[in-house]
């Protein structure tokens, strides 16, 4: 399904297809469903007399398929490489990057509870507004712009309280990665597909009972490892979700 707020590489897929036929604009193929996305989906489904509802569900897709639409979901070489780096299936690289960015690769979410652990000190500068489960869902106070605040008061502390790229793994593993938390960062602007996967396979070869549950596909352990204690049932249902569709 495509909906208003949706990302990704099929939405970008569809974009794509939306374009060729003249409902879409070029150069709008940004991988982000918004409001011209949407209503070109509506243009799209009265083009095929379906109900418009901006939502390109099960019905809007199959019409797209039949008008030629073909979203490939092969892996690609760097996805082949890490999972032959890790010995886990392809598919779980994809998966995993599917729940975690929707295949942004330049995705990056500053925790502003997690830099204030390191730098109590600084609770003046940092903006928190803690929300229902512990963490900031403000955008303002998690977005690039709010990390690079944060870099200017503390490099190491602001890198380690963001995750970074495809797979959102925390900046440790940058540092870690890359030596250095200025160089780590100016390597991830520079080339974040090269980040990203580099930082997985820091990650997962630094968390053996998670290496284990991805070659296992056990989705609730590797939901425990990957994304913590609190969200389990939540976040391995999405994995399982993410994995039927890559390998349908």
């Amino acid at each position: 399904m495509i909906k208003r707020g949706s990302r990704g590489e099929e939405v970008k897929s569809f974009q794509g297809f939306l374009i060729r036929l003249g409902f879409l604009s070029r150069g709008s193929d940004d991988g982000i469903c918004g409001p011209n996305t949407a209503s070109s989906i509506g243009a799209y489904q009265r083009a095929c007399g379906l109900d418009d509802d901006q939502v390109a569900g099960p019905l809007t897709l199959a019409a797209a398929k039949d008008d030629g639409w073909v979203f490939e979901t092969a892996p690609s070489s760097a996805q082949v490489e890490a999972a032959n780096a890790l010995g886990i299936p392809v598919e779980v690289i994809q998966t995993i990057e599917a729940v975690e960015s929707g295949g942004r690769a330049s995705a990056i979410r500053f925790e502003p509870h997690l830099f204030l652990r390191h730098r109590p000190s600084l609770s003046l500068d940092i903006p928190f507004t803690r929300g229902p489960r512990g963490f900031s869902v403000t955008r303002s106070e998690t977005d690039q712009s709010a990390f690079e605040h944060a870099f200017e008061l503390d490099p190491d502390a602001a890198v380690k309280s963001t995750s970074w790229g495809l797979y959102q793994v925390l900046g440790s593993h940058l540092i870690k990665a890359y030596g250095d938390a200025q160089l780590g960062v100016d390597s991830f602007y520079a080339d974040p597909l090269e980040a990203s996967y580099k930082l997985l396979v820091s990650w997962f070869k630094g968390n053996r009972p998670a290496l284990a549950a991805a070659r296992e596909k056990n989705w609730a352990e590797l939901a425990r490892r990957y994304n913590g204690p609190g969200n389990v049932a939540k976040y391995s249902a999405a994995l399982a979700r993410e994995y039927a569709k890559v390998t349908a």
